[in-house]
């Protein structure tokens, strides 16, 4: 089976994916994150200044990729069912395909600190559309937060 280019625009390719603890490790210590409901989006913007070590001179390339790339931690101490845990990484990388424009160049990792299925006792439990829905609109207030900070230190940075 080929891809038509309206199908290979939307796939989630190598080049698209944070691979190395170190390039993890790269946008955690940027120290730009941004939290919501469920999920935190942690975000490394190519131009940030930020020190390295020894070891991380060779991603140091990498991490100056002018396209966006994206890393996925959702711990299974928050999110037992393995099946649960696929939905929620395939609900951001979907949202992470389809809306480019939201993600300027750089590197995110999206994180998961909530399980969007627990509930209190006596509650009723979520349905699946409304897990789905709730992650989109929470990842998509967070990344409207993002858009806002960076604008920000874009101002703050220009000369007056």
């Amino acid at each position: 089976m080929s891809f038509t280019k309206t199908q290979s625009r939307f796939r989630f390719s190598r080049a698209s994916r944070l691979l190395k603890p170190s390039q993890f490790q790269a946008v955690f210590d940027a120290r730009k994150a941004c939290r919501g409901q469920w999920l935190t989006v942690h975000r490394y913007q190519p131009g940030q200044p930020r020190a390295c070590s020894k070891n991380e001179q060779t991603d140091t390339l990498e991490s100056v990729n002018p396209t966006s790339r994206l890393g996925l931690i959702v711990a299974k101490r928050l999110v037992a069912a393995s099946a649960r845990r696929n939905l929620i990484r395939r609900v951001v990388r979907e949202y992470f395909r389809t809306t480019p424009a939201d993600f300027p160049p750089g590197d995110w990792i999206i994180r998961l600190h909530e399980s969007p299925f627990r509930v209190k006792k006596g509650d009723i439990s979520p349905t699946r559309l409304q897990v789905v829905t709730g992650l989109r609109r929470d990842l998509s207030q967070l990344l409207n937060r993002v858009a806002s900070q960076i604008v920000r230190e874009k101002q703050a940075s220009a000369p007056s």
